[in-house]
């Protein structure tokens, strides 16, 4: 390829860090090693960049460097190069700030080429950009569909840069990691690098010192380059596309053959691991929603479900089958309250506030006795409130997975039973793990979902009821149209069908998981669930874990933990993500403080146990 007539800079690139969202990929390499077409992509990068006349290169190494040290030198003979190393001893807790600023030291006054190491581009995209002139440049995509983790531009009609950052409002663009500095501006990031690295904040990304020159009016230009082919590879999906644009079949089949055989074991409320057989009823074959077929799967579905929830008269209680998610159970029951009913909902977690959003945002003013996250039910407190406001509705979550937390469904049940009022009842994270009884509690209505404690795969939810309480929603304007829940009862319970297209081989998968939990009994199931439980909070109580709530409180699904002193939430997420394990983080108030520890599904006493010695290695 003929060399472009531009000016040969300093490129400067980043391969310090470890590539912890691509573990296992990165055991025993950095994620700049990683080899896409049957080539590192770090020696793609300074291969490209050579062919294109740039011949001094800063290469920043950390994790693993003997390995990029051994690349780079190998480089060096073959191309006659030059190429300097600078370590960051410290890339374990800094980031690329860090780097950039102990890259300074070889390139002030220089023209820079700065490149993140974990980008893979077509050879044009450098071409352009090499040849683009200004004081500084961004290589940016408007073509790409940004997410959270993505780095994004701002610009302006002038295609000058006004903002930088992760959460930027209004993008323009995504930046690609690919950037050119004069030798002018380069001094000038070096140096608030320095400056901001002074202040004590070592984890910041470099993009904090370029919007420190966006906001000082620098001049600094984008280039969009949509239409061409780039990835950075951040995450295992991004490395799974590199090699679908860049590499080779062969090489995508063999990566995709080795992420089957390294499963997750799902320590989560959901999703959660499934049984074969559910796994074979998913791959059932096609029927039309609309025939006698599914029809009789949508029956079979939900006489089953109505023995989960405990009913025994089914003359008096049915259930109603939903495509979505526990939410849009939750969302339907709400939904279709009569106007003027006045709700009470009793919180102590984030799923008894998610009540109450709910139904502020259908405009339904509840009323809240908001308590603690974590605090029990104070049953003489909710009877004075019904006693002296009138009330129509109460709503409760059974099992509070913020906290993990069992709330006292027999004795609520029991007071609004007593005093005539209705019970709306969240079991989306309890059915299939504890009884509901929901027969006997006189619950109105009570919502579940497939991918929790019934072991099922995501994708439907479920309410189960008093037949009197769906018909009575006849003269009920609903204030959804897909979540109307007296049309799904209707197509449901008289037509044997659903109002819309439902996922049918979820209904397959359903089946299954429920046949599962009935062929070996209900009370068997909760037995399991117990067991393990009790198995995970010895094994975690003998390691020095404390719980967030006594375990007198706690349900047999799920166990809220401290963190270790030490631990950030999301490297203690990653480090057992590594060996396998993935647990939950804590939500809300308690993200940074606890994780949670589920056992429904298809768990085993085995690898229960192998979770705790995965714990103890971790903590070790």
């Amino acid at each position: 390829m003929k060399k472009a007539a531009y000016g040969a800079p300093c490129a400067i690139i980043l391969a310090a860090g470890e590539g912890r969202s691509l573990f296992p990929l990165t055991k025993d390499r950095p994620k700049a090693l990683l080899s896409v077409g049957g080539e590192p992509i770090l020696e793609r990068l300074l291969r490209q960049l050579h062919q294109l006349g740039v011949s001094n290169f800063v290469v920043v190494v950390g994790y693993k460097k003997d390995k990029v040290m051994e690349l780079t030198s190998r480089f060096q003979r073959q191309s006659g190069a030059s190429v300097r190393l600078v370590e960051n001893e410290r890339y374990s807790e800094t980031n690329t700030l860090y780097s950039l600023a102990l890259a300074g030291a070889d390139c002030a006054h220089k023209l820079v080429l700065l490149v993140d190491g974990d980008i893979i581009c077509e050879e044009e995209i450098l071409v352009r950009f090499l040849r683009e002139e200004g004081e500084a440049v961004l290589a940016v995509d408007t073509a790409r569909l940004m997410g959270q983790e993505e780095m994004k531009v701002r610009f302006g009609p002038n295609k000058i840069v006004s903002g930088i950052g992760k959460n930027l409002s209004k993008p323009s663009a995504e930046f690609l990691g690919i950037s050119k500095f004069s030798g002018t501006v380069a001094t000038e990031l070096f140096r608030l690098a320095r400056k901001i690295l002074d202040q004590g904040d070592a984890t910041s990304f470099y993009e904090e010192a370029f919007s420190i020159l966006c906001d000082r009016d620098c001049g600094i230009r984008a280039l969009d380059i949509s239409g061409l082919k780039w990835e950075e590879i951040d995450f295992l999906t991004d490395y799974e596309e590199a090699l679908r644009v860049f590499g080779s079949p062969g090489e995508l089949r063999s990566y995709r053959a080795s992420r089957r055989s390294l499963p997750q074991y799902l320590f989560c409320p959901g999703p959660v691991l499934v049984s074969d057989k559910v796994k074979e009823a998913l791959a059932s074959s096609e029927i039309g929603h609309r025939e006698l077929e599914f029809s009789e799967l949508l029956n079979r579905v939900r006489m089953k479900l109505a023995k989960i929830f405990g009913v025994q008269n089914f003359h008096h209680y049915t259930t109603v089958v939903i495509t979505g998610s526990g939410s849009a159970a939750n969302e339907s029951v709400l939904g279709s309250i009569a106007a003027g009913k006045r709700i009470l909902v009793v919180s102590n977690g984030e799923f008894g506030e998610r009540w109450t959003e709910l139904a502020e945002f259908l405009d339904l003013a509840p009323k809240t006795i908001k308590l603690r996250w974590g605090q029990p039910f104070p049953i003489d407190q909710i009877e004075q409130h019904l006693k002296r406001e009138k009330t129509d509705v109460v709503c409760m979550v059974h099992h509070e997975t913020s906290t993990g937390m069992l709330n006292p469904l027999s004795e609520v049940a029991a007071l609004t039973k007593r005093l005539r009022v209705e019970l709306f009842v969240d079991a989306v994270s309890s059915v299939g793990a504890v009884p509901i009884d929901i027969e006997d509690s006189g619950i109105t209505f009570c919502t579940g979902s497939a991918n929790k404690a019934i072991a099922s795969v995501p994708g439907l939810s479920f309410v189960c009821g008093k037949r009197a309480a769906f018909d009575a929603l006849k003269t009920t304007r609903a204030h959804s149209f897909y979540l109307d829940l007296y049309k799904h009862f209707i197509f449901n319970e008289r037509k044997f069908q659903t109002p819309n297209t439902p996922a049918v081989n979820l209904f397959f998968a359903l089946e299954a998981s429920l046949d599962a939990i009935l062929e070996q009994g209900i009370e068997a199931t909760f037995e399991r669930y117990r067991s393990l439980a009790a198995m995970l909070r010895k094994g975690m109580a003998e390691l020095g874990f404390r719980f967030f709530i006594p375990e007198e409180y706690m349900s047999p699904v799920l166990t809220t933990v401290e963190l270790p002193a030490g631990f950030e939430a999301d490297e203690f997420h990653e480090r057992l993500k590594r060996l396998g394990f993935v647990t939950y983080p804590g939500k809300g108030i308690l993200r940074h403080r606890v994780f949670q520890v589920a056992n429904i599904g298809e768990i085993s006493p085995h690898q229960a146990q192998e979770f705790l010695k995965a714990l103890k290695q971790v903590i070790q």
